[in-house]
C-alpha cells in the first residue's frame, strides 16, 4: 500500500500545476480581452486602414493627425494609355473634409469591441473624407481631361522656319476618367491605371509609317538649298520659305505646292529685279542724285527660274547658281550699275566714262534740244550696238526731211545714241538749250571715235537732268526714260 501511495502523489501535483497556469492563462487572456474592449472603445482595431493610411492602434485625434501628414505628402501617379501624370496633394488644395473628425468618431464608436481579437486576422478598412480643388485638378490633368470623344491622329504642323510633328490624341469618355481619378484621390490611392475602355485610340502615332515617310520627305526637300550668286552678292532661300511651298495631304503625301512656289518666284522677282528701279547714284561731281527709268537692270525669267527652282528643291541639294535671268547687270543688287559706265550730265552737258571706278576719259557734249520736245532720255541704259560710217535719218521740226552722214554710232536708248556731229561748232555749255540735237548725244569727232573703239556694248548709261525735266516723244516713251510724261 505505502508504495502505491508513493507513486499517486507526483502525479497529484503536476495536475495542481497545470491547473494552476490555466487559471494563470483564463485570467491573463481575461485581462488583455476585458483591457482591449476598454481600450478600442477610443481606438481603431489592429490592421486598421483610413484611405490608404494605417491608423491601427490610434485615437480620433492621433488618427486626424496622422491623416493631415499624409494629406500633407499625398502624390498620385495616373497611367494613360499614352502617358503618366503625377498630381500632388498641393497642387490641387487636397484637404480632409470637415466631417472627417465626426466621421473617425463613429467609425471608433461603431466598433464591435467585444469581437477584436477576431479583427487581429481580419484588415479594417475605412473611407476617408477629402476636399480638394477640381478646377485646380482640370489645370493640372488639362492635357488629358480636355480630351474630345473621337481620337485625334498624329500631324506635322509647319510654323515659320521649323516643322514639328504633333503628337495624336487618344478620344476619351473624359466624365468616366474624372470620376475613377475622384475615387482614387478619395480613397488616398498612390497610383491608378485608367480604364482603357474609356480611350479610343488613333490610327496614326507619331511613330507610324505615314508620319516617318512624310518627314523623310520633308528633310529631303529642306536640303535642296538654292544659293542665289549676284555679283558678289548671295541670296540663300530660308528654310521657312522652302517649308511653306509644300502641301501635306489628308494621308501625309508631301509635294511641292505649284501656285506656291509660282507665288514665291514672283517674290525673288520682285526681290532681284533692278529693271526700272529708282536708284541712288553719287555722280562725279561728288553730289548724289537718284535716278530711275530705263531699260537696264536685272530682270528674272520667272518661267525659266519656276522649273528650275522646283528641279532643284526636288532634287534635294544644296546648288549655288545664278538666277535664270532674261536680263542680266554688271553689278550687285545692292549696286547693279557696277563701276564700269557712262555717266551723262545733261545739265551741265557732260559725258564721263568710268573704268574701275575711275574717270578715265570726259568729253563735252551737246544733247537734245528739250525746249522744242526733243530732250534726250534721262534713265539708266545700256549700249545696244554701234555703226560705223553710216547716216541719221528723220524729219525736222518743220517737216523737212534730213539726212545727216556720221562716222560712228553708238545705240544706248531705243534709237537714240552717241555720234560724231560736225555740224557743231562747239560742245558743252547751253548749246543744247537753241541748237540741241533730235536726242542723240553730239560729240566731237575724236571723241565720238574713242566712244567707239573703247567703250564696249552692254556697258550702262547713266543719264540725268539736274532739275525737273518733262520729256515727250516716241524715242522717250519706248525708252522708258525716267522723266517722260506723254
Amino acid at each position: 500500500m505505502s508504495d502505491r501511495t508513493n507513486q499517486k502523489k507526483p502525479k497529484s501535483g503536476i495536475g495542481k500545476i497545470l491547473l494552476i497556469i490555466l487559471s494563470v492563462v483564463v485570467v491573463l487572456t481575461a485581462v488583455v480581452y476585458i483591457t482591449g474592449v476598454i481600450y478600442f472603445r477610443n481606438h481603431f482595431f489592429y490592421r486598421t486602414n483610413v484611405g490608404s493610411t494605417d491608423v491601427s492602434f490610434k485615437n480620433v485625434d492621433d488618427t486626424i493627425s496622422t491623416l493631415n501628414d499624409a494629406v500633407n505628402v499625398y502624390k498620385i501617379k495616373i497611367t494613360a494609355p499614352d502617358t503618366t501624370y503625377e498630381v500632388k496633394g498641393k497642387d490641387i488644395s487636397l484637404k480632409l473634409d470637415s466631417s472627417t473628425k465626426q466621421v473617425i468618431e463613429d467609425d471608433i464608436a461603431s466598433q464591435n469591441v467585444f469581437i477584436w481579437p477576431i479583427t487581429l486576422f481580419q484588415p479594417q478598412n475605412k473611407d476617408i473624407r477629402v476636399d480638394y480643388s477640381e478646377s485646380e485638378l482640370k489645370e493640372k490633368l488639362s492635357d488629358l481631361l480636355t480630351l474630345d470623344k473621337d481620337p485625334v491622329n498624329a500631324t506635322i504642323a509647319i510654323d515659320g522656319n521649323n516643322y514639328k510633328v504633333v503628337k495624336e490624341k487618344y478620344g476619351a469618355d473624359t466624365a468616366a476618367v474624372e470620376k475613377e481619378i475622384d475615387e482614387a484621390i478619395n480613397k488616398q490611392e498612390y497610383s491608378l491605371t485608367l480604364n482603357t475602355a474609356n480611350f479610343t485610340e488613333p490610327q496614326i502615332t507619331t511613330t507610324s509609317d505615314e508620319i516617318t515617310n512624310a518627314t523623310k520627305t520633308i528633310d529631303s526637300y529642306l536640303k535642296g538649298i538654292v544659293s542665289y550668286t549676284i555679283g558678289s552678292s548671295k541670296e540663300v532661300t530660308e528654310k521657312g520659305s522652302i517649308l511653306n511651298l509644300l502641301d501635306i495631304s489628308d494621308t501625309y503625301e508631301v509635294t511641292l505646292n505649284d501656285d506656291k512656289l509660282l507665288a514665291y518666284v514672283d517674290e525673288l522677282a520682285a526681290k532681284f529685279n533692278t529693271y526700272g528701279k529708282v536708284r541712288k547714284f553719287t555722280t562725279q561731281a561728288g553730289d548724289e542724285i537718284e535716278i530711275g527709268g530705263g531699260d537696264y537692270g536685272y530682270i528674272l525669267d520667272k518661267d525659266a527660274e519656276f522649273a528650275q527652282l522646283k528641279q532643284d528643291l526636288v532634287g534635294g541639294k544644296t546648288v549655288e547658281r545664278q538666277p535664270v535671268w532674261s536680263q542680266t547687270a554688271n553689278g550687285t543688287l545692292d549696286n547693279d550699275i557696277g563701276d564700269r559706265y557712262v555717266e551723262l550730265d545733261y545739265t551741265n552737258q557732260v559725258m564721263y566714262y568710268i573704268l574701275n571706278g575711275q574717270q578715265v576719259f570726259s568729253t563735252d557734249i551737246v544733247s537734245g534740244n528739250n525746249t522744242v520736245g526733243q530732250g534726250s532720255p534721262d534713265g539708266i541704259f545700256r549700249i545696244k550696238y554701234r555703226v560705223k560710217d553710216t547716216h541719221l535719218k528723220g524729219k525736222n521740226l518743220d517737216g523737212t526731211d534730213y539726212d545727216s552722214p556720221v562716222n560712228y554710232f553708238i545705240v544706248f536708248a531705243y534709237d537714240v545714241g552717241f555720234h560724231d556731229a560736225p555740224w557743231q561748232p562747239w560742245f558743252g555749255g547751253n548749246r543744247y538749250l537753241y541748237a540741241g540735237s533730235h536726242g542723240c548725244i553730239n560729240l566731237s569727232n575724236s571723241a565720238a571715235q574713242y566712244t567707239y573703239e573703247n567703250i564696249p556694248d552692254d556697258l550702262p548709261v547713266v543719264a540725268y537732268y539736274r532739275t525737273p525735266t518733262t520729256l515727250v516723244g516716241t524715242a522717250n516713251r519706248n525708252s522708258n526714260a525716267f522723266s517722260y510724261r506723254g
